[in-house]
């Protein structure tokens, strides 16, 4: 496994899953709603994004020059910032914001509460109600989604899987639950995956799971995705060899998102 692979997927996937978890859930909503922040983290020779927190939103994106930022951390390593992400402890330096870094260090802040209870929900396995069951597993699955992305744009194998996929949109889907979209592009021969978190208007491939259940069940790993496959429960559609080397990134996914 590369711990930079895993630093990106630590920000993008795991962090940027807040994203999801406010938008689909009202407490959550209402605590991430308690101030509007933006947080840089900035790893060396890692990820540099920012996390946003305004009016209940919560965005996970690239660092560009010149977007606003309250707080500023820095990681000396892609080691440092998983630990930090994993709660080992690891020392971050702030460069800006210092009398804010409440909303890091608080664990009674929007952050910290978000992230553990966000972290719990996606490793429950006994829910109170379906629609518990239902919160965890849209949860997961775009954790798995964003996850995939950053694989495929910085493993070195996910690379060469990613550079198989011919550009264009790829639809990922749970039948009336959720749908979000993997943006392939080719610039001088080089392959760029992008998470999008709503449905393509026109996809070039199409991954369209029949209903929560067969969802939840393929992340966990009671299902086998190829049976799914077979039965109808998943379907594949359009341009397949796309999905044929997206599922090679996919299968790197339990490497990384534990």
């Amino acid at each position: 496994m590369s711990t930079r692979t895993k630093a990106f997927v630590n920000f993008y996937a795991a962090i940027g899953t807040l994203q999801t978890y406010a938008a689909l859930d009202d407490n959550a909503k209402a605590l991430a709603a308690k101030q509007d922040i933006a947080v840089r983290f900035k790893v060396k020779d890692g990820p540099d994004g920012v996390l946003v927190f305004k009016g209940g939103a919560v965005k996970a994106l690239p660092y560009s020059e010149g977007t606003k930022t309250n707080i500023v951390l820095n990681c000396s390593s892609n080691e440092k910032f998983n630990d930090l992400v994993d709660g080992k402890g690891a020392a971050v330096i702030p460069s800006k914001g210092f009398f804010k870094l409440g909303f890091m260090l608080n664990k009674q802040s929007a952050f910290n509460v978000l992230t553990a209870e966000m972290a719990a929900l996606m490793r429950k396995k006994e829910f109170a109600d379906d629609k518990e069951m239902r919160l965890s597993t849209l949860l997961a699955f775009n954790a798995m989604i964003a996850a995939l992305v950053q694989i495929g744009n910085v493993d070195d194998i996910g690379r060469m899987s990613a550079a198989r996929i011919a550009a264009g949109d790829i639809g990922i889907e749970i039948t009336g639950e959720c749908a979000c979209t993997i943006r392939v592009t080719k610039q001088d021969g080089d392959t760029k995956l992008e998470y999008i978190a709503e449905k393509s208007p026109s996809p070039r491939a199409q991954m369209i799971f029949d209903s929560i259940g067969t969802a939840k069940g393929v992340i966990d790993g009671k299902l086998d995705a190829m049976y799914c496959i077979s039965t109808g429960k998943i379907a594949m559609l359009g341009f397949i060899p796309m999905l044929d080397n997206l599922n090679k990134i996919l299968n790197l996914v339990p490497k990384y998102l534990a």
